[in-house]
């Protein structure tokens, strides 16, 4: 019979909650190290060692500037250092000179905002922390109630917003919000004191649902207060209550941990308890729901929830949540599920013993742009911008704390997974029948369309009942640039198709054409 010929042009994205079966051919059914950048299937980078290693293990990491030279302030369990890439130094809070180590652990964790220009972190252990340009040291938080804790601090107009807190009696409220007094201008709030009638610093409790009160974030002129299982609007209204509450959302989808919110596109984007939703306050979507809801809820490591986290790249257009699976015994992530808000897709990467990841200006070594020689990206991939040099305030990337392997990495570089272990990026379809469940294909040849360089491997797999297995060809060695077609001899009621990276090498996939015939029922 003569073949026919099927193109599949600009897949895309992957689901991995439905069955391959009932998927448009565009969509992959598995998908690793891959990203979805330009509607295209791009082989995904990886993230490369930047900076003088940390002098202790870090926890978490921020970018902090004095206005003339970008700093990351990294903290262990019982210490704060800041960096600019070249040299440590301890910032940990002293009393007569003395350091006065933090107390909280790993499971604590750390968080951390940027306020009037001021670094403010908090560990749930201890008071909260600041940094101002002109301190030398971490310091306890002006005005901030003696014995108290909370679980997180985050700024809103000219306050500081306290969440879950916990008295100097050891009395919990974890249904809480406490604001501090107005900030004068560039400053710290002088008062917490919510009995003071000369002050607006004050608190509310939100108890009408069990959840904690987790985290919060501002959206526009709104705080969004989340709870475990709610989320609550707080808005300014100024006189004697100051700012008024409302429930916004109340399916018990919540927010999952701290960090697990993040800004992009004047939304919300939430990693909640069953679903992750976006919202722009006053309705909200799924955006994993029948694609990767179990790729992540079935993989999260049930002792260490506390770990998920989720951070937005903004000039990729992509959220990583990356989180623990049941392989991290310790809680340091080694996965993460990459959301393209562009395209509107899922992929997955490996990473390996991270505890955070943040965003922002990487003062790394490179004291010039790079040149035409020595830059390794492909002009339709590269991401990097024209003429880049040390220190660009607009230029920001992931930044990429390794625990297991106490070192800093910048994301979306180089082909190593954490500066030196290679890795594998492949993309599957499983379950393709041409619209045509009954009879049986011959697979003559695929025409894959690919921009780059390198050698990908290409396997062809039949079965012909769903679910029996599929049977998988030997990899065919398709050389980028040289070749044009991979030949095959493989029959079946149902296709699967396999790409992976044969080479350490950037290429994009912009689609494929598969060259068939029928042989009949079978």
């Amino acid at each position: 019979m003569p073949y026919k010929k099927v193109e599949i042009s600009r897949p895309r994205g992957v689901n991995i909650d439905l069955s391959p079966y009932e998927l448009p051919n565009e969509i992959w059914s598995s998908v690793s190290n891959i990203d979805f950048d330009n509607h295209r299937t791009n082989r995904a980078l990886g993230y490369e060692q930047v900076f003088v290693a940390p002098a202790v293990t870090p926890i978490i990491a921020v970018p902090w500037t004095d206005y003339n030279s970008p700093y990351w302030f990294y903290a262990s369990e019982d210490k704060i250092y800041r960096t600019d890439g070249t040299a440590n130094a301890n910032v940990t809070r002293q009393t007569a000179g003395s350091d006065v180590n933090y107390t909280g652990d790993y499971e604590d964790g750390w968080t951390s905002s940027i306020f009037n220009g001021a670094l403010i972190m908090n560990n749930r252990k201890d008071a909260p922390q600041f940094y101002i340009p002109s301190s030398s040291k971490m310091a306890n938080l002006t005005a901030w109630p003696t014995g108290w804790t909370t679980g997180v601090v985050r700024p809103f107009k000219n306050y500081l917003i306290a969440l879950d807190i916990v008295n100097a009696s050891s009395e919990a409220f974890p249904s809480m919000v406490k604001w501090s007094d107005t900030a004068p201008l560039g400053g710290i709030p002088a008062s917490w004191d919510a009995v003071d009638p000369a002050v607006q610093a004050g608190y509310n409790i939100l108890p009408d649902t069990a959840g904690r009160c987790i985290d919060g974030l501002a959206l526009n002129d709104t705080f969004f207060i989340y709870k475990s299982d709610a989320v609550w609007a707080m808005q300014f209204i100024g006189g004697n209550f100051i700012f008024s509450f409302r429930k916004v959302f109340s399916d018990d989808t919540g927010v999952l941990s701290r960090d697990c919110v993040a800004e992009f596109d004047g939304k919300h984007f939430v990693v909640g308890v069953s679903d992750v939703y976006v919202h722009d306050g006053t309705s909200k979507k799924s955006v994993i729901t029948s694609k990767m809801s179990k790729a992540l809820y079935t993989q999260i490591n049930p002792a260490h929830v506390d770990k998920v986290k989720c951070v937005a790249d903004v000039p990729r257009k992509e959220i990583w949540i990356y989180f623990p699976t049941q392989d991290s015994t310790n809680g340091a992530a080694n996965k993460a599920l990459v959301w393209n808000w562009e395209v509107d897709a899922w992929s997955e990467r490996d990473i390996v013993g991270v505890s955070y990841i943040a965003t922002g200006v990487i003062a790394d070594d490179t004291a010039k742009p790079a040149s035409w020689n020595a830059d390794s990206g492909y002009w339709d991939t590269d991401s990097t911008p024209w003429g880049e040099e040390r220190f660009n305030p607009s230029n920001k990337s992931l930044f990429i704390v390794g625990y297991d392997t106490p070192k800093f990495y910048k994301g979306n570089t180089g082909l190593t997974v954490n500066g030196s272990t290679s890795y594998i990026s492949t993309v599957e379809r499983e379950g393709i029948d041409f619209g045509d469940d009954k009879g049986v294909k011959y697979i003559n040849a695929i025409y894959p369309h690919f921009i780059g360089e390198g050698t990908v491997n290409i396997y062809i797999g039949t079965e012909n009942r769903q679910g029996e297995g599929i049977s998988w060809s030997d990899a065919h060695p398709f050389v980028i640039g040289d070749d044009y077609k991979a030949n095959f001899r493989k029959s079946g009621r149902y296709i699967g198709i396999r790409f992976e990276s044969a080479s350490d090498d950037v290429w994009a996939l912009t689609g494929y054409s598969i060259e068939y015939s029928h042989e009949g029922m079978a």
